[in-house]
């Protein structure tokens, strides 16, 4: 399935539960998300939906604006980020779900990972860190996939 499927598919499941589309990202967001280093599948996402706040089933799919408000200055995800974890999505009790860019399948993918909000602080080492990345899709496109039909794991790893 290619990520515009995905995208299609969640777009369709968002309209069946809230009644409208969500926009495309503008070219502001989109530059802003780029310059702070977003991966290019999740750039790709962004230029076709962009939530207004967010996207809510089980999880949450955050807007761009609110993903870099997650990887810049809330825990987990400032401490994550400068180690290549983009958080864009998270679980209802605030565990976040990245892109991990220190890992590119044969397809050129990212695996999105789980981490707990609970673990990764200020002083976790880097070297723990992988420990405790939760695999629960080998891409964007299968999260999404997921994410529509209400799949994802959503209990990560404590330690």
């Amino acid at each position: 399935m290619m990520l515009k499927d995905a995208i299609h598919t969640l777009v369709t499941k968002i309209q069946q539960t809230e009644g409208e589309k969500p926009k495309p990202a503008s070219a502001e967001e989109l530059e802003r998300a780029e310059e702070a280093g977003f991966p290019a599948d999740l750039i790709e996402f962004y230029r076709e939906c962009n939530p207004g706040d967010c996207l809510e089933l089980k999880q949450r799919i955050w807007s761009v604006d609110n993903a870099l408000v997650e990887n810049q200055g809330a825990v987990p995800g400032c401490y994550l980020f400068p180690h290549g974890f983009v958080v864009f999505a998270s679980n209802l009790g605030g565990d976040s779900y990245c892109l991990d860019t220190n890992v590119t399948t044969d397809e050129g993918c990212h695996p999105v990972v789980l981490f707990s909000h609970e673990v990764i602080e200020e002083g976790t080492p880097v070297s723990k860190i992988p420990s405790l990345r939760l695999e629960v899709a080998s891409s964007l496109q299968e999260f999404l996939v997921k994410f529509a039909n209400e799949e994802l794991v959503d209990e990560p790893l404590y330690g």
